[in-house]
């Protein structure tokens, strides 16, 4: 009588339990501050869109590039938890920066600095959050992961809303927009402190190897894939841009609701799509994400000649299944196929390629938006066509295994 409760709970270990309240906490004070940073950016900092491009895909780079470092330190040390917390410390001390720049360039660093903090913890913490489930059911572990980081996600654009809706009518917009990211950090401070309750388990140091951006020893499938991932990641473009297109027609508030119905959609979707992944493989899930993302671009592109809510809400809710079906569905497949003594290594490295592709993607993005159409048409139609090609090779591609 009591085996479908064990079979749901099957592989959802108390450091997976509380590796995924950590990102849900994280998440609330992350949220908080995306859905009015691209406002924050252009109204208060006066950046424009080719410059918020070039913020987030710089910031994103940061992050890719230091997940190859974590990655690889991690596994040469033995341990995962140090650097999973140092991650989590330094973004929370550059957020509760945040609310004090007075200019883009110096934001700018800021989010660097920040990202660069989960960069750091990323890899460490994929590779932990792996080891710390039963290989057969690891899907399910990293799509719990997902489904609670993703509800931190929805609860922190709402408090974010109530926030301003409270504030905004006792001070200025800019000063609202900056107590809001002043009172983020609180529970990303939460946060780090649950990571020093995460256990880990002893494990013998990898022998240390030369520097390198490099899948040395992964199988080629596997290259093949992170090729793929890449070309997907040039078309994923930063939210922001979808955040700008809603607000120029919905407004801020607006926006920030179609950005919580997103992260609910994502939610909803994140854990079922890692456990069917378990069952039927990665590459079926992650080939739907693929042709989500594609559909949303495509409405988007089309979006001026109709109706806004019409184009808005399901495009946002093809963003939401995209994200559910891809995120933690990439990471299981790279850990299934990575070696095990190098498996950190490989996810940083995974981590690193799909997210130096992201800075061309900003600029990319930013530039078709500023320079060809305002209203972002051109932006999406690439997003467009390029998810299509990368579904395309994905659907091509032919694993070692079921995957």
């Amino acid at each position: 009588m009591t085996a479908p409760r064990r079979a749901l709970a099957y592989g959802l270990t108390v450091n997976v339990v509380l590796l995924a309240l950590v990102s849900l906490l994280t998440d609330v004070s992350s949220e908080m501050i995306l859905p009015i940073l691209p406002f924050f950016l252009v109204d208060v900092l006066l950046a424009s869109a080719l410059i918020l491009g070039v913020v987030e895909g710089l910031a994103d780079g940061v992050v890719s590039f230091m997940k190859i470092l974590s990655g690889r330190w991690s596994d040469e040390a033995g341990h995962r938890r140090r650097f999973v917390a140092a991650g989590y410390g330094l973004s929370t001390a550059m957020k509760a920066l945040f609310p004090f720049a007075a200019s883009w360039p110096q934001f700018l660093g800021m989010r660097i600095v920040e990202r660069a903090g989960k960069g750091i913890r990323d890899a460490p913490r994929d590779a932990l959050l792996a080891e710390s489930a039963p290989p057969e059911v690891r899907g399910k572990a990293f799509g719990f992961h997902r489904s609670m980081d993703t509800s931190g996600a929805i609860a922190g654009p709402l408090l974010a809303l109530g926030l301003l809706a409270w504030i905004g009518t006792s001070m200025a917009m800019g000063d609202a927009y900056r107590t809001v990211l002043l009172l983020a950090a609180i529970p990303a401070g939460v946060a780090f402190l649950l990571v020093f309750l995460v256990k880990e388990n002893p494990r013998p140091p990898a022998p240390r190897r030369a520097l390198r951006l490099s899948f040395r020893g992964a199988p080629r499938a596997l290259l093949s894939f992170v090729v793929i991932a890449s070309l997907f990641s040039l078309a994923e473009f930063s939210y922001a841009f979808l955040l700008l297109r809603a607000g120029a027609e919905e407004g801020t508030t607006g926006a920030i609701l179609l950005y919580v119905f997103f992260n609910v959609v994502y939610a909803a979707a994140a854990f079922p799509a890692g456990a069917l992944s378990d069952r039927v493989g990665r590459k079926p899930v992650i080939l739907v994400g693929y042709v989500c993302f594609a559909g949303m671009a495509a409405l988007l592109a089309l979006g001026p000649s109709l109706p806004s809510l019409a184009v808005l809400v399901p495009a946002f809710a093809l963003y939401g299944l995209s994200y559910g079906m891809t995120q933690g569905t990439e990471r299981a497949l790279v850990a299934d196929l990575a070696p095990p003594e190098i498996k950190a290594t490989v996810l940083g490295a995974y981590h690193a390629s799909v997210g130096v592709v992201k800075i061309g993607s900003g600029v990319i993005a930013g530039l078709l938006w500023t320079v060809v159409l305002p209203e972002g048409t051109a932006t999406f139609a690439f997003a467009a066509v390029t998810a299509v090609v990368a579904a395309t090779a994905l659907l091509a591609w032919r694993p070692p295994v079921r995957s």
